[in-house]
């Protein structure tokens, strides 16, 4: 199921998604007119998205990568579109956010990391 959020919802949506999606292993691409498709990251953990004003415009900031002190940021300025396509069964599936130059990021959801998937059940339980 393919679901374009209003704009008023996206706040909710990405808190909710942050939440339930830390940590997950993500695809990122960032697709352009003028410079292509480039690969942003490729199977690093999700962290959040968030809706921040830079500099008097509107935003959405994209954390990913391993860490608290390894954290990368993308920062999408003048967003004007927000996607999310389902993939099979579960919250995987990819988020697609669209600026006002035409430049859309793609996040694709694989699976939850790793490195959380190799935990044992009591050392989540102590978190």
């Amino acid at each position: 199921m393919v679901v374009e959020l209003e704009k008023s919802d996206w706040k909710r949506f990405f808190d909710d998604l942050s939440h339930e999606m830390d940590n997950w292993e993500t695809t990122i691409h960032v697709l352009s007119g003028d410079r292509g498709a480039q690969v942003l990251s490729d199977r690093l953990p999700f962290h959040g998205l968030t809706i921040e004003d830079v500099g008097g415009l509107e935003a959405i900031g994209l954390l990913y990568g391993f860490g608290p002190s390894a954290h990368k940021k993308h920062s999408i300025f003048k967003p004007t579109k927000v996607v999310f396509a389902e993939r099979g069964r579960g919250p995987a599936g990819t988020l697609d956010i669209e600026d006002a130059t035409g430049t859309t990021t793609l996040i694709t959801f694989i699976q939850p990391h790793n490195e959380i998937m190799q935990r044992a059940p009591t050392d989540l339980a102590t978190r």
